[in-house]
């Protein structure tokens, strides 16, 4: 979850809470839909009960109904609406479309004056029913009758299937404009996010220096704190340099006059080179990846060429054959001096090593750039490769081509927090690669 983008966090959300919203509200109506068309049904039979008391009629003790009702679905067989009228537990009239339904029995009476509005099951169907308890005088005494009315709950549970339908039909359309207008809102919304993370890769890839486009009032905080970084750290590491190369400077006149004392005895000699020696490399090894990687992009194969260029003169004699299979796109995110003395010593001791020919290869994946120097040379003995990596190990006593350069190189590329890979391969020779991680 803490990878997932802010678009996508966003509009889970959204579609989270559309799926827990559209459900309620649709409950919600069809509920109220359900009890409305309640009401409306129960109105209903309270008028069709009506039309049975007031064509009901007694003479004596001889009740009498016409043979045709004004609502003409009690006159239709099965038509699903019934009506019935019994005195005490006896039937003493049913409707037309009553003659070959089986009367169900009803639970309850209401009392004398009263009403009431009930579901009930009859052979698997379920009806509503309506009841109305009426007296009537025969001139003597006052008879109870109970007026029922059947309605077929079928019709009714079709309203409420294609009420249902058609509400899940609308609702589905609307979620579907409101996720679509939701997405066009985001990528509106967070468009500028967009711009500046571009911006910010740019400055990765050493295409731009700064941020410079206009941003809503949010983010040009953080544009102005960005840009204010890397100013800082710029003129920081520039100051470094500065200092470094102050330091160099100093320490270099008084080792030139020592060192050119013609009374110095031999054995002060080598001790004083060792020193020079020291402080190159500590210097270098002190400027090596202090810049950002940010805003600086050296290509490579500019410098192989340089390179190869210059050993092809000072190896004249052996006439080596040097093979680039380097992209001209591909760069190293740090400072053109590091690439070309990291570079510079393996191609030097390729060409010591090697017979006839040296190749420099450049791979570049998401998350990994890959320098790779390999010679035709009789290679690098295997029990000796692990102490040219290992950090803080004198190299000055290796053989031919693996002395302080191949230290300065290991210091490097451990200061561009990449990694030195030592093997033999492609032609026989030492493969020294050197591997450095690439932001994401």
């Amino acid at each position: 979850m803490k990878r997932l983008s802010l678009k996508i966090r966003i509009f889970s959300a959204a579609l989270l809470a559309l799926l827990l919203f559209i459900p309620m509200i649709a409950y919600a109506l069809e509920r109220a839909y359900v009890g409305s068309l309640s009401h409306a049904m129960l109105e209903r039979m309270r008028v069709q009960t009506l039309t049975l008391i007031s064509e009901f009629e007694i003479i004596g003790n001889i009740s009498n109904m016409p043979e045709l009702i004004i609502n003409g679905q009690f006159n239709l067989p099965e038509s699903g609406l019934y009506g019935i009228i019994t005195h005490g537990n006896t039937v003493i009239w049913k409707s037309l479309s009553s003659m070959n339904w089986p009367v169900p029995m009803v639970p309850s009476l209401p009392a004398v004056g009263e009403d009431q509005f009930i579901q009930i099951q009859q052979n698997s169907r379920t009806f509503f029913l309506h009841t109305y308890t009426a007296e009537f005088s025969n001139g003597e005494e006052f008879r109870t009758f109970n007026f029922h009315v059947f309605q077929d709950k079928r019709s009714f549970d079709a309203e409420v299937m294609h009420f249902r339908t058609t509400l899940w039909y609308w609702l589905g359309i609307i979620s579907i404009i409101l996720l679509t207008l939701l997405y066009f809102t985001l990528q509106t919304a967070l468009r500028p996010i967009g711009r500046l993370v571009n911006e910010i890769l740019r400055i990765e890839k050493g295409n731009a220096n700064r941020i410079t486009d206009q941003y809503p009032t949010e983010l040009e905080k953080l544009k102005s704190n960005l840009n204010h970084l890397l100013n800082t750290e710029e003129n920081q590491r520039q100051r470094y340099k500065n200092s470094l190369g102050d330091l160099a400077h100093s320490l270099k006149t008084p080792l030139a006059v020592l060192s050119g004392l013609p009374d110095l005895p031999a054995q002060g000699r080598e001790p004083v080179e060792q020193i020079n020696n020291i402080i190159q490399r500590q210097l270098k090894r002190a400027v090596a990846g202090t810049g950002s990687r940010w805003n600086q992009k050296t290509l490579i194969r500019p410098i192989a060429q340089k390179l190869c260029s210059a050993m092809s003169k000072v190896y004249r004699d052996k006439d080596i054959d040097f093979e680039l299979n380097i992209t001209k796109d591909i760069g190293f995110f740090g400072d053109e001096t590091d690439l070309m003395e990291m570079l510079g010593n393996l191609v030097d001791n390729a060409c010591k090593a090697a017979e006839s020919k040296v190749i420099i290869e450049a791979k570049r994946t998401d998350s990994q750039l890959s320098i790779c120097v390999a010679d035709d040379g009789p290679g690098i003995p295997e029990d000796k490769r692990q102490l040219l990596i290992e950090r803080g190990k004198r190299l000055d006593s290796y053989e031919s081509g693996q002395g302080i350069g191949m230290a300065v190189v290991s210091d490097l590329v451990s200061a561009y927090e990449g990694r030195l890979l030592i093997d033999n391969g492609m032609l026989g020779g030492a493969v020294i690669t050197m591997e450095f991680p690439l932001s994401k």
